[in-house]
């Protein structure tokens, strides 16, 4: 047998047994967590497509209905009038690979007693938003009736002149003056091409996870493998010098 060699019984073999044991349970417990992450990843798409196909109701609803329980990318229909005065630009975003920044905007909406929500209005290419040009993606100065998802907020949010870094809704109240729903709204896809790009659906995809729990499960196979090939080595090399 393998560990009939005394060498391989003295302290250092041993740490060394120890060492590659403790190695391939680590890849195998990675393994499953991979997979379990993956399970995680396919429920919550599995949720998140049940919500998104969902029929869009009025915000007021929302509202009126606990908007505490709202969870993201609810579909909704709202109405009301956007304030071009009080308007943020949410930095380092992408899309299709070309960087830009993404449109905040103040929507009064019409509602009683009267409601305010911020609005994700969609992307800016940082090549139009540089040229300053504001006038390409004003929003309309009439009432309009938008659609979007509803969004939860982030906080720590951090202003630098009029770029924010996180859709912060305390933050956005207290440089607006006023009392914001605690969601935001993102706009969706507009029909045409008008600055800003509405924003797309969330693709949903299953992630990398599988891909990472077989290459963990395949070094756990390489170790379980492998160094016994290298014990069985070792014997046969202490046999040659005996």
């Amino acid at each position: 047998m393998i560990f009939g060699s005394r060498r391989l019984l003295k302290p250092s073999w041993i740490i060394s047994h120890i060492f590659v044991l403790a190695l391939i349970v680590s890849t195998i417990n990675l393994g499953f967590w991979q997979l379990r992450r993956l399970e995680e990843r396919k429920s919550n798409n599995s949720q998140i497509s049940e919500v998104i196909n969902s029929d869009p109701i009025k915000i007021d609803t929302v509202v009126s209905g606990g908007i505490g329980t709202t969870q993201n990318f609810l579909p909704v229909t709202a109405k009301g009038t956007f304030d071009e005065n009080h308007q943020f630009y949410l930095i380092n975003r992408s899309r299709d690979g070309a960087p830009g920044v993404e449109v905040i905007t103040l929507f009064k909406l019409t509602t009683e007693p009267v409601s305010y929500v911020a609005v994700n209005r969609g992307y800016l290419p940082s090549k139009i938003f540089n040229n300053d040009q504001s006038e390409t993606w004003k929003p309309a100065s009439r009432e309009v009736q938008i659609n979007g998802f509803v969004m939860l907020p982030f906080s720590d949010g951090k202003l630098n002149g009029n770029e924010i870094n996180r859709i912060d809704i305390d933050l956005l109240s207290d440089e607006w003056d006023v009392s914001l729903l605690p969601v935001y709204l993102q706009e969706t896809q507009k029909s045409d091409d008008q600055w800003p790009l509405g924003l797309d659906p969330p693709e949903l995809t299953e992630g990398p996870h599988l891909a990472y729990a077989v290459q963990w499960f395949i070094f756990s196979v390489i170790g379980l493998i492998g160094y016994p090939l290298v014990l069985r080595r070792v014997v046969a090399d202490d046999r040659l010098v005996a």
